[in-house]
């Protein structure tokens, strides 16, 4: 887990932070998706239509399928997305380009977008399987 973020778990808050309320680390009772801590969303990622490239976490559900993921690989935590209704399920996961200090500044200034992720608007006009 990157540094950060398992600083923001551990000495802030289990959860509820972010644009729409990261996941919790462990079950806290507040649920802030419809998954009860992280390691049932990184599961219900696991089945074989959702298959996520090992070490890619879901962080953050955006609704309508949309989620915020995070890289454990990467020491400053790089930030994926994951949108299933841009064309396919084989173009819904993406790198955002961004770490997740970058990822929770825009958060802090208001310019996380509520809908797909502007830079990913393309792979729809792109998309050979829709």
């Amino acid at each position: 887990m990157p540094q950060l973020l398992r600083r923001l778990y551990l000495e802030i808050v289990n959860g509820g932070f972010g644009p729409r309320g990261v996941v919790s680390l462990t079950d806290t009772g507040d649920w802030f998706s419809e998954r009860v801590d992280i390691a049932m969303a990184y599961h219900d990622f696991a089945n074989p239509d959702e298959s996520l490239p090992r070490g890619i976490v879901p962080l953050m559900d955006r609704g309508c399928a949309m989620w915020a993921l995070i890289d454990f690989r990467a020491e400053d935590g790089q930030m994926w997305d994951w949108d299933p209704n841009l064309c396919c399920m084989q173009h819904a996961l993406a790198p955002l380009e961004q770490s997740l200090a970058q990822w929770l500044a825009d958060w802090l200034h208001g310019t996380v977008p509520q809908g797909p992720y502007p830079q990913r608007e393309s792979v729809s006009k792109n998309c050979s399987s829709a």
